[in-house]
């Protein structure tokens, strides 16, 4: 008679204290804290908001949750109203974001992700919070890095999302990547919280539904993410510390200026990715452009051939020793108006706007960050 397997042990539920080593690894944060939440209403987001209301108010500070109402389904205004309820009963303010104008009719994942991220950054910048929480877990970081391989991603996307993501008005935060989705739901189970179940997770006309349905190839390792995103972090320092030094930027006008010597000097890698970042910042192309075109323009560059071009929505005029970037302007073609939008609202973000000394790094905060901080930023 052969003995049964031993039963799986429970998950057991996240505590405050395990939060508060995250929390301690992303920080500082002001005296008190003052943090926001996105909360869908899922197990992840409303143990995250829970778990964080607890931390700020042991250190004096406050929690704010913000519930993005995307409109897709009928049900979800009444779900909106249910998740502000459960939290007002835990002293928990919640405030409910309505996503308005026309759907598209294809990638309506891709645009309803951007203007919910759109919506919970205007929302922050209003209320005056600068930390935001996303509650993105081991599970989300596994199916991220799937994704992106099946796409054959560089090394950075396979580093998969980081744990500080810093914009032009939030550094964005996401403490749980490495904490299985189990304990989560554990969590609101110990805490006698309901939690509503998205029906888009088991969609198969969404993409990581469909992976979570076929569980095709096996989960990448979260040590080997980890280890990628430590290096994609090294990189980015480097890029940080290069802008530092060749860049000039003009957020009045939306441009910037480069010192070629400075960027001939520099690591092939180094320059290639500054060259790229600069001209999706004031190309305003909402992507960088092909490598391969980075690579024809820092070769030019190099040979002194190139004088004026356009790449990326990006006019690239040489005068001597410093190539000024600017948008490119053709008929038809609309820029955001104001003095610094130009700049600060572009992917992959402001070069020095405030004049700080160096740049913050995406996975490590060094310093407190201005919501008009010089920052190296990267879609996630």
């Amino acid at each position: 008679m052969s003995a049964s397997p031993p039963a799986a042990a429970e998950p057991r539920p996240l505590e405050v204290e395990e939060l508060d080593r995250r929390l301690g690894a992303l920080g500082p944060f002001e005296r008190p804290p003052r943090l926001a939440v996105a909360v869908s209403g899922g197990p992840d987001s409303l143990a995250l908001v829970l778990l964080a209301e607890r931390w700020a108010r042991t250190r004096g500070g406050s929690v704010r949750a913000f519930h993005v109402d995307h409109g897709l389904r009928p049900e979800s205004a009444a779900e909106a109203a249910r998740v502000a309820g459960w939290l007002a009963v835990r002293g928990i303010p919640c405030r409910i974001l309505t996503w308005r104008g026309p759907r598209p009719m294809s990638r309506l994942q891709e645009t309803a992700r951007a203007a919910r991220w759109a919506l919970l950054e205007a929302a922050c910048a209003e209320a005056g919070i600068l930390h935001l929480l996303a509650a993105h877990h081991a599970e989300d970081q596994r199916e991220t890095v799937a994704m992106r391989a099946a796409r054959r991603s560089g090394p950075d996307g396979l580093a998969g999302m980081a744990a500080i993501r810093e914009t032009a008005r939030v550094r964005i935060l996401r403490p749980l990547l490495d904490v299985p989705k189990a304990r989560l739901r554990a969590t609101l189970v110990a805490m006698g919280q309901p939690w509503i179940e998205d029906p888009s997770n088991v969609d198969p006309r969404f993409e990581r539904a469909r992976l979570r349905g076929t569980g095709a190839g096996p989960a990448p390792s979260l040590v080997a993410i980890a280890r990628a995103g430590a290096e994609r972090s090294r990189h980015e320092a480097a890029l940080a510390r290069l802008a530092a030094r060749i860049v000039r930027p003009d957020p009045t006008q939306g441009r910037l200026e480069l010192d070629v010597r400075g960027l001939e000097a520099a690591a092939e890698e180094l320059a290639l990715g500054l060259l790229r970042r600069a001209v999706a910042t004031v190309g305003r192309s909402g992507w960088p452009p092909a490598p391969v075109a980075v690579e024809r323009l820092l070769d030019a560059l190099r040979a002194r051939e190139a004088t004026r071009c356009t790449l990326g929505g990006c006019l690239l005029t040489r005068r001597g020793d410093r190539v000024r970037l600017e948008p490119e302007h053709r008929p038809g073609r609309r820029l955001p108006a104001g003095p610094v939008a130009p700049l600060l609202d572009a992917p992959f973000g402001a070069f020095l706007c405030d004049g700080v000394d160096l740049p913050m790094t995406r996975d490590r905060a060094a310093a407190p960050l201005s919501p008009r901080c010089a920052v190296l930023r990267d879609v996630a």
